[in-house]
């Protein structure tokens, strides 16, 4: 399965945008076409610093579109007061069993350091 993101940026302490990514697979044929998440029962996030250590651990994400296969994480505060480079991935849950995505590495988050501190 492919996911058309490359490198998410966000601003240290913000909560927009969302993490949005679309599932897509590739067909015999070789195109890319959505995953369908009709069977999907659950969706988590979760995210680690570049020594492994977690920062956010199972929380609950959310199916977009189903027949898109677009999924979403919405930031909490306190995800991003952190800055630094980070890895994320999602996990969807279904009756047949689990698929974490992306299948390779993980989604590279970059939490950019903010000039003024802001802590709302």
């Amino acid at each position: 399965m492919q996911q058309n993101i490359n490198n998410f940026l966000i601003k240290q302490n913000d909560t927009l945008p969302t993490l949005k990514i679309e599932i897509k697979y590739r067909t015999y044929l070789d195109s890319l076409v959505p995953y369908c998440l009709s069977a999907v029962t659950a969706v988590t996030y979760s995210m680690a610093d570049d020594c492994g250590n977690l920062k956010i651990s199972s929380a609950s994400a959310h199916t977009l579109c189903i027949a898109g296969g677009t999924i979403q994480y919405s930031w909490l505060p306190g995800d991003t007061d952190t800055h630094g480079n980070f890895l994320g991935e999602f996990s969807l849950f279904s009756s047949g069993g689990t698929i974490t995505i992306p299948t390779l590495d993980g989604l590279k988050i970059s939490v950019v350091k903010s000039i003024n501190g802001n802590n709302f």
